[in-house]
């Protein structure tokens, strides 16, 4: 990371007041952004924008992972573009995350809705074509709030390449992080690295973390990777410079959703009345 871009982000902290204030502002107009964008474009573009922290440290992943660390190259097929505009990660058995917004979530959570029409475009990277192409098939949680913003969703054929999730806890403040996306629906791209500060840091909510690795519309939705683990412990989705936010994954539903879904099926039992339950 250049030293300009490291003396940019030791200033910031005099924009507290900014900060807190664009991230209401954020937030609040979230519906206004999903009720104009198009089947092509993150649903949160209209009100997002300088999300990218001083200097570009975005690059551009070649086919392989050639240009980018060795320890990240297994791991570049795992991320796709949803054709709304917003990325995605597959964390095994067709189980995927995003951001809530990216389905119009709202504050109060919605479980088991369908999400027929979209789909994820896989390992789509600046010299190759999507390798797969899959369709979304349920939403089995979503929600998006002052203080969360999260999806978790099926798709019906599992890409081969996943990657691990740490539901254990939230990462250490200070620890680091990084991020796969297609910003602005571009093929897949690499924020570098950046560190774990707290919401409050930002201006953001409760369930959240602030951070500083670049993105932009269209990043939403892209896990948040800590860079030892290698296993996704947020959700990137959104932010206004300087600073950007992600929703800790240990705060999301995600445990009990695979609980669920490794969950034995209820025995049938026609003396008893038709239930649905949600997750």
């Amino acid at each position: 990371m250049g030293e300009s871009k490291i003396h940019h982000r030791r200033v910031l902290g005099m924009h507290t007041m900014t900060k807190s204030l664009s991230a209401l502002l954020v937030l609040a107009f979230t519906a206004v952004g999903c009720s104009q964008a198009t089947e092509t474009e993150e649903p949160t573009q209209v009100v997002e924008s300088a999300k990218i922290i001083g200097t570009n440290d975005l690059i551009p992943v070649t086919g392989n992972g050639a240009n980018i660390p060795a320890k990240y190259r297994s791991l570049v097929n795992a991320f796709g573009r949803i054709s709304m505009g917003c990325t995605a990660t597959h964390i095994g058995n067709g189980v995927v995350l995003t951001a809530g917004h990216c389905f119009g979530a709202t504050a109060v959570r919605k479980n088991n809705f369908s999400c027929a029409g979209k789909s994820v475009a896989w390992g789509f990277r600046s010299d190759a074509p999507a390798y797969l192409t899959t369709n979304c098939t349920i939403v089995y949680a979503a929600q998006q709030s002052r203080d969360i913003d999260y999806a978790i969703f099926q798709v019906d054929a599992a890409p081969p390449v996943k990657v691990g999730v740490d539901l254990a806890a939230r990462p250490a403040l200070d620890s680091t992080i990084t991020i796969f996306s297609h910003p602005r629906s571009r093929p897949l791209e690499w924020s570098q690295t950046c560190q774990v500060k707290t919401g409050a840091t930002g201006g953001w909510g409760t369930s959240m973390l602030s951070h500083q690795c670049d993105t932009d519309p269209g990043s939403s939705g892209a896990t948040v990777i800590d860079d030892t683990t290698l296993k996704v412990v947020g959700i990137h989705d959104g932010g206004i410079a300087p600073w950007n936010y992600a929703s800790y994954l240990a705060d999301s539903p995600l445990a009990e959703v695979l609980a669920t879904l490794a969950a034995p099926p209820a025995d049938d039992d026609s003396d008893l009345e038709p239930t649905s339950q949600e997750l």
